[in-house]
């Protein structure tokens, strides 16, 4: 498996931003308000996953103090990591088409206001788990691998 680049995340983000303004521009009306705690399970993700990258990066490294993992955990840990930081670029795509959308017009309507904080805070968390997940992806490559 390969590592993740920047082009694996770009295209997702411009095609889930460019479906998403043309969604939320036809339909964005007739949506109910969006809600803040739709990011904390995002931002508990990202979290945890830091969490996890530490952990693996400790096994991998062999640090003294580090539990033991197998190889199947970390390449499934690693596999986390990947799928996570293509979901976060899927999602921020939607947020930055939800701030787009709203941004001229969050002045004038309470309810655009505030949907426009909830896709400001959505973007913030999915940097978060975005990077959560390049570092869980990076955190099971042993560091001596490939040196001679």
């Amino acid at each position: 498996m390969r590592r993740t680049n920047l082009t694996d995340l770009l295209v997702p983000f411009v095609l889930a931003a460019g479906l998403a303004y043309a969604l939320l521009r036809i339909s964005y009306e007739s949506l109910p308000p969006f809600q803040w705690f739709t990011a904390v399970p995002i931002a508990a993700l990202a979290v945890a996953e830091l969490v996890v990258a530490r952990r693996v990066r400790a096994a991998v490294r062999h640090h003294p103090q580090a539990k033991p993992m197998t190889a199947l955990a970390i390449a499934r840990a690693v596999a986390l990591g990947k799928a996570s930081a293509l979901v976060a670029a899927v999602v921020a795509g939607v947020a930055a088409a939800l701030v787009v959308k709203l941004l001229p017009s969050s002045g004038q309507d309470n309810t655009a206001g505030d949907d426009l904080t909830v896709g400001y805070l959505l973007l913030v968390v999915t940097a978060l788990l975005l990077v959560a997940g390049l570092v869980l992806e990076r955190a099971g490559v042993d560091p001596g691998h490939g040196r001679r």
